[in-house]
């Protein structure tokens, strides 16, 4: 999977038509699979920001990509374009290889389920070094059961692959505003039993995280 992050500068307004006309177009001829495009919602997170995510096979297609979008590759004008459009927004950006955890569906099984993912909280998470695989085990056992009778599916959690301490977890929010009004603060009086399990058990695994309440974008094929 690759994770764009993209702050929009003076360009939102524009973003998504050149995201239509150029970017998808070029990414898909490539074989990468849009799997979300969301924006940041103005409540919690960066903004204005989009972040995409595309599913793509394996790292010999990344390869393949980029030489497809080099000077004199395939795609080269395609490319060049998407970036002066960008350039011309004062846009900046972060990019992420990832890997998804082993329980994470594929857009195919998502698509084919029915799952929605209009709304979602993003949880980019700082573990401690070399924990990643811990924490997502223990969030699974502990964690998602609990967050998923509350209206707040697991979308999946992925794994960065050149960084040592980083998780980024997706919660999709059933019936989307709707979900927030009836489910947060998330435990009204006191934390359950099996959150008072969680927070005894992720501090030793983790060291921070940041959250980002986004809104799915047109393109996005799960919203």
């Amino acid at each position: 999977y690759l994770n764009e992050t993209i702050d929009l500068g003076s360009g939102g307004d524009r973003f998504n038509e050149a995201f239509r006309d150029i970017y998808h177009p070029m990414m898909e001829e490539l074989g990468a699979r849009l799997f979300a495009i969301w924006e940041t919602t103005p409540y919690n997170g960066h903004w204005p920001q989009a972040t995409i995510i595309w599913e793509i096979d394996a790292f010999a297609d990344y390869a393949r990509i980029g030489r497809a979008q080099a000077r004199g590759g395939s795609h080269a004008e395609s490319a060049a374009k998407w970036a002066a459009f960008l350039s011309g927004i004062g846009a900046r950006g972060e990019g992420r290889i990832m890997y998804a955890g082993a329980s994470n569906k594929t857009l195919a099984q998502l698509t084919e389920s029915n799952f929605s993912a209009g709304l979602v909280i993003q949880e980019i998470m700082q573990t401690k070094p070399g924990r990643q695989d811990d924490y997502i085990r223990e969030l699974e056992r502990l964690y998602v059961p609990w967050s998923e009778r509350t209206g707040k599916r697991w979308l999946g959690s992925f794994i960065t692959t050149f960084r040592f301490n980083e998780v980024i977890h997706y919660w999709a929010l059933d019936d989307d505003w709707d979900c927030f009004e009836n489910h947060y603060p998330s435990w009204k009086d006191s934390p359950p039993a099996e959150i008072v399990t969680w927070m005894s058990v992720a501090p030793a695994l983790r060291d921070g995280w940041e959250d980002s309440i986004l809104q799915a974008l047109p393109p996005s094929p799960l919203r």
